[in-house]
């Protein structure tokens, strides 16, 4: 069964080649890797295209101009061939057995899968994430912690979900109009904002890491905790744009579709 990863790209050299090895890296070798560069201003797009060159599986798009998160990701989506579709922040990494932990816990008509991921430090290597013992982690509550999503689907980590691409072409993709907390969005769209899970979109929670998510400066979950100001204001338009799609039902004209 073929998965379709996809990465958004915008001014992370830095960290790149962590993601992309920790997706050649995987034990599950059915998938194409899709990177979305958003037209960054740094090397990320060429250290990308090293490894296109390297590896069929990799594909690099570079997009003609900076239009922000949401849309690198749907541009991505809206190329791929998988019947399921996975997305990872092109600062975090994989853990080796990701992919396989994933697929091998769908369950009949599941359609979305999400589990927990791993929080570390910022110059940490891929190396010494593969060293890390995540149960090891949760039990010592050190600085490295475990992001736990056993609280419910609001708590759903980004970095380890897999959906079926089916459900794209229902609910439609991410709000390109939000350039943070779309996910979330996204979440609201498909299961409520109550968290409860719906019938329409069955869920599997696994209660096992599949990612490793990278604490830093300039990523936008810690902006927004620097910045309680903006993270209001994400709110406010995450929620705005969730009860328009819920007063007037999921349109093309409020979302694009994934082509069928």
């Amino acid at each position: 069964m073929l998965i379709s990863i996809i990465v958004p790209l915008y001014n992370y050299e830095k960290f790149i080649r962590y993601c992309i090895k920790s997706i050649l890296n995987q034990t599950y070798k059915n998938f194409e890797l899709i990177i979305v560069d958003d037209c960054s201003k740094d090397n990320s797009y060429k250290r990308a295209k090293n490894f296109e060159k390297k590896d069929n599986r990799v594909k690099v798009i570079k997009l003609d101009k900076n239009y922000g998160y949401s849309k690198a990701k749907n541009e991505g989506i809206i190329r791929s061939k998988g019947r399921y579709i996975v997305t990872l922040d092109a600062d975090d990494m994989m853990t080796k057995d990701s992919l396989e932990i994933r697929i091998g816990s769908i369950k009949k008509n599941v359609s979305f899968i999400y589990a927990d991921a791993i929080m570390v430090k910022n110059d940490i290597t891929l190396k010494n994430c593969y060293k890390l013992n995540p149960y090891k982690i949760k039990k010592q509550r050190t600085s490295i912690a475990i992001y736990d999503n056993s609280q419910g689907l609001s708590n759903i980590h980004a970095q380890t979900i897999m959906i079926h691409r089916d459900v794209f072409k229902t609910y439609g993709l991410f709000d390109e109009n939000l350039r943070s907390r779309s996910d979330r969005e996204m979440w609201w769209r498909l299961f409520g904002k109550d968290g409860l899970k719906n019938p329409q979109v069955p869920s599997h929670y696994i209660n096992k890491p599949v990612a490793y998510y990278r604490y830093h400066r300039n990523s936008m979950w810690r902006k927004r905790k620097r910045n309680k100001a903006l993270d209001n204001m994400v709110i406010k338009k995450s929620e705005k744009a969730y009860k328009m799609r819920k007063k007037y039902g999921i349109t093309k004209e409020n979302t694009r579709f994934l082509e069928k």
